[in-house]
């Protein structure tokens, strides 16, 4: 009989990162792509002639898969983040996401409207504010499990530890 075969996979964290952590297999990452709807305005001159006006938006109140996004965060990330773990301002911070995406969705959505949700849903837990980040590295791919996941790491940028670097003046 053969004997069952189980695949461990290993993450060492980069010494330049400080706090590594995610989910595999989780909730589907909520955008805020649609936030503003059209808003016809009606303009009324002297004579009381009306014209609607084209091009003015109303933010939409946010999604209740948004705020349950944060609530998540927030749970996953309540034993990594104690208030003295904080990164206070005015510290900068570096922050990279690894966003694991359903094939359906792959196309649908922004990376940069994936990582603002998650920036925002981080606000107040490991940085003061999003403010702070002044170092964003992000991909989204497709895992070959088509699961929902997210890699986040983060790291304090000071003058020694200046986190994952590009060399620009080389």
């Amino acid at each position: 009989m053969e004997e069952d075969k189980k695949k461990f996979v290993t993450f060492r964290q980069n010494p330049n990162i400080d706090f590594l952590f995610g989910y595999f297999k989780g909730m589907e990452i909520p955008t805020k792509q649609d936030a503003y709807k059209p808003n016809d305005v009606v303009e009324i001159d002297e004579n009381g002639a009306e014209t609607i006006l084209k091009e003015f938006y109303q933010r939409k109140p946010e999604k209740a898969s948004i705020q349950n996004f944060k609530n998540f965060i927030k749970e996953l990330t309540a034993d990594r983040f104690k208030e003295k773990d904080r990164i206070k301002m005015p510290d900068k911070v570096q922050v990279s996401l690894s966003f694991s995406i359903k094939e359906k969705r792959f196309f649908e959505v922004d990376v940069d409207n994936l990582s603002k949700t998650v920036l925002d849903s981080l606000n107040g837990i490991a940085f003061d504010d999003d403010r702070q980040v002044t170092s964003l590295i992000v991909d989204k791919h497709i895992h070959k499990m088509k699961v929902n996941g997210i890699l986040i790491a983060i790291t304090k940028l000071t003058e020694k530890r200046k986190g994952l670097q590009y060399k620009w003046d080389e």
